[in-house]
């Protein structure tokens, strides 16, 4: 039942934040006032191995100051993420530790988990 919730959430998360940017950013990190760099969430799924929740494809653009989209990145990065302890983001076989105390914004695989993990499910 937990996994069909996150699913629900994960589809409403994505179709909100699509309709204002394309995709559900879920980070990004500045360059100085000129240059940022934003991962969205491309699609997303429950997870197909039984030790995770989400498989889900990251996007990677590029932005100038004034928000014009410098480069997007056109490859499917594919990851997957656990919600309960230990949280875990898969990417292609390496597993990453995720801090799930870590502040947002400070690390990118945790606001993954986090944009995933930590929505309300009522």
């Amino acid at each position: 039942m937990r996994r069909v919730l996150l699913s629900l959430i994960l589809c409403a998360q994505s179709a909100s934040m699509s309709a204002a940017s394309g995709l559900a950013i879920f980070h990004t990190a500045s360059f100085g006032s000129s240059r940022s760099v934003s991962l969205g969430l491309a699609e997303g799924g429950p997870a197909r191995d039984l030790a995770f929740d989400f498989d889900v494809v990251i996007t990677l653009s590029e932005f100038d100051g004034s928000g014009i989209v410098l480069y997007r990145d056109g490859g499917r990065h594919e990851a997957s993420v656990r919600c309960v302890s230990p949280a875990v983001v898969r990417i292609n076989s390496a597993n990453y530790t995720v801090d799930v105390s870590a502040r947002p914004g400070t690390d990118w695989k945790h606001d993954l988990w986090a944009a995933l993990c930590t929505s309300p499910a009522s």
